[in-house]
C-alpha cells in the first residue's frame, strides 16, 4: 500500500531525509518514531504531496505520487500535525467542506466520530480546544473513506480516555482492510496499536520491525533487564534523545553504531 526507495528532502543545505526505504502492507498499523527534527513530518508531507523529495521514488496503492499527486491524495485521509483550519467554520460545515472531496467519504459516520469525541457539532471551529480541534481532523482523515490513513502525532494534546478510543479506531480501520501510518512519541499508545514501528533519526531509518523485538534486543545491549521501568529508557534512546541515553549508556552515536552500524543495515527492512 505504502511503499518509499531512497526517499530524500532537503531544505536549503538541511537535509530531512535520507535515503528513506519503507515499504507498509495493506490493513497494517505503523508507528514512526523519532525526535523532534528527525524527519517525520516531512515523511508524511511528502506521502500526502505536500512536499515533494529531491529524489527517490514513492508509491501509494500503486499510485506514484510525484508523477500523480491528485490520485494518490484522493486514496489518502490525512491529519497533519498542525491545528490550522478553518476558524470560521462551524464543525458540521468544516466536516462536510472536507470530506466533498471523497467519493468514498462517510458523512454520517464523520458524526458519529464527532459526538463519541464530544464535539459540539455546531461549535465555531475556532472557539474549540486544542484537543477538540486534533479530534476533529482525526475525523475527517478517517470519514475520508481513504485506503490509506495519515496521522501525525494524533495523540498530541488528547487526554488517556479519548487515547483509547483513537486507538480503538484505528485498530478498526487495520481490520477493515485500511493502512494507518501514524508518527507518535507515546510508547503506550505505538505498544497497543501498532504491528510494526520504525526509528528515524536525523532523516535516516535506523530501524524497522515489531516494537516487542527491537525493544528487547536494544535493552539487551544496554545491558537492562527487559522490565516495564526500563522500557521508557530504552524507546528514548530509540528515538534518539540525549539526556534519556546519558542516564542509560553513554553516548547516542555509540548505541547506534554498535546497533544498527553500516554492517547491520540489513535489519532497517
Amino acid at each position: 500500500m505504502i511503499q518509499s526507495v531512497e526517499l530524500r528532502k532537503s531544505y536549503g543545505s538541511n537535509e530531512v531525509l535520507r535515503d528513506v526505504s519503507l515499504t507498509i502492507q495493506k490493513g497494517e498499523v505503523f508507528g514512526f518514531v523519532g525526535s523532534n527534527g528527525s524527519g517525520k513530518t516531512t515523511f508524511l508531507k511528502c506521502l500526502a504531496g505536500i512536499a515533494r523529495p529531491d529524489s527517490g521514488s514513492l508509491d501509494i496503492c500503486g499510485v506514484n505520487v510525484l508523477k500523480n499527486p491528485l490520485a494518490a491524495r484522493k486514496r489518502l485521509g490525512y491529519a497533519p500535525g498542525e491545528t490550522s483550519l478553518y476558524e470560521s467554520m462551524r464543525v458540521k460545515g468544516f466536516l462536510s467542506f472536507c470530506l466533498s472531496f471523497y467519493k468514498s467519504a462517510d458523512f454520517s459516520g464523520a458524526l458519529q466520530m464527532v459526538e463519541t469525541f464530544g464535539i459540539p457539532l455546531h461549535q465555531r471551529v475556532r472557539a474549540l480546544s486544542h484537543g477538540m480541534k486534533r479530534k476533529l481532523l482525526l475525523t475527517q482523515a478517517i470519514a475520508s473513506g481513504g485506503e490509506v490513513i495519515l496521522l501525525d502525532e494524533p495523540m498530541e494534546g488528547l487526554d488517556p480516555e479519548a487515547r483509547r478510543k483513537v486507538e480503538a479506531i484505528i485498530r478498526d480501520c487495520a481490520s477493515q482492510g485500511r493502512t494507518v501510518f501514524f508518527s507518535s512519541h507515546d510508547l503506550s499508545s505505538v505498544e497497543r496499536v501498532c504491528d510494526r514501528v520504525g526509528f528515524l533519526r536525523n532523516g535516516e531509518l535506523m530501524r524497522c520491525g515489531a516494537l516487542e523485538e527491537i525493544l528487547s534486543e536494544a535493552s539487551q545491549f544496554l545491558q537492562l533487564s527487559f522490565q516495564e521501568e526500563n522500557r521508557e529508557k530504552v524507546f528514548a534512546a530509540l528515538k534518539g534523545i540525549p539526556a534519556e541515553v546519558s542516564a542509560v549508556s553513554g553516548d547516542l552515536e555509540d548505541v547506534f553504531a554498535s546497533l544498527y552500524g553500516p554492517e547491520g543495515k540489513e535489519g532497517k527492512q
